[in-house]
């Protein structure tokens, strides 16, 4: 029996005929103010829990419900590192953003890592706590588990 969310197609149905709309999106470096998304006065790390759990279900039905619900979809896929995905945006989690950039051919870039993201990797290895790792380089947890799986 899964334990988790496993994707599915259900999943992706509002992307069906859209697909052009949303490379255009990612393509496209045109300014998106978020200012009407359903998640504005919400805690941004909700939407970032621990791995393998998904966020509760009223905020994700807030996503789905969202008109903006694409073009966050297409900031996601422009800005994150393919390696590292990790988050849910536009009500979709990593492996559905995985199969989404598989299905548009998105290239996958390597960058090296940042200096902030190897003292991250490097501070994790001693036994720091990611709370005292976003301290002491001044980020967000968030930003500090992204630096952690990069190396995963």
């Amino acid at each position: 029996m899964a334990t988790g969310w496993e994707p599915s197609m259900d999943s992706l149905h509002f992307l069906v005929g859209r697909e052009q709309e949303l490379r255009n999106l990612i393509q496209s470096p045109q300014h998106w103010d978020p200012v009407p998304v359903a998640c504005r006065d919400v805690d941004v790390n909700l939407y970032h829990p621990e791995d393998g759990e998904r966020p509760a279900e009223d905020l994700l039905a807030a996503c789905v419900a969202c008109g903006d619900r694409l073009q966050c979809l297409a900031l996601a896929l422009r800005a994150e590192d393919a390696e590292t995905r990790h988050g849910w945006y536009g009500g979709l989690g990593p492996a559905d953003r995985d199969r989404i950039a598989a299905m548009l051919r998105l290239s996958v870039e390597t960058t090296p890592l940042p200096d902030r993201a190897l003292t991250a990797i490097r501070l994790g290895r001693d036994g720091w706590r990611v709370n005292d790792i976003a301290h002491v380089l001044g980020c967000s947890r968030r930003t500090v588990q992204r630096y952690l799986r990069s190396v995963r």
